[in-house]
């Protein structure tokens, strides 16, 4: 049987807040953490379908660790085929405008699903539009 720590990669989560600044709302985003996690090439597999699951996200990333359950929540942006640009102190790189990201993030977390007592982690995600 293969391990399920064979096809890991690094996968960067951040979160989003909305900041107003008069009529204007600036998105800004967290520190991004790294995490090594496997990401699957698609959804719909036979196992949901037969299971009466209908899937609306593209991918999923599974966790075999509880570490992310304090750091990633639904809506948060991830970086999964891209990596992004991280500056000396931890904080994500900005373009010129200074709101938006070198490197946008390529996906959004859409669902998590959790076990009670066991340690695997599943993250429904889906792709954001700009970066197909």
């Amino acid at each position: 049987m293969r391990s399920p720590f064979k096809d890991r990669q690094p996968v960067y989560f951040s979160t989003i807040t909305e900041k107003k600044s008069g009529i204007d709302t600036i998105q800004e985003y967290s520190k991004p953490i790294m995490a090594k996690l496997t990401a699957s090439a698609g959804t719909g597999a036979p196992s949901q379908i037969s299971a009466g699951l209908v899937v609306d996200y593209d991918r999923e990333l599974v966790s075999y660790s509880k570490s992310l359950r304090s750091e990633v929540e639904e809506g948060s942006v991830c970086w999964v085929d891209v990596i992004p640009e991280i500056s000396e102190d931890g904080s994500l790189v900005m373009s010129d405008d200074g709101v938006t990201p070198t490197v946008p993030p390529d996906y959004r977390v859409d669902k998590i699903f959790q076990t009670a007592r066991g340690r695997v982690d599943v993250l429904g995600i889906k792709k954001i539009g700009g970066n197909r």
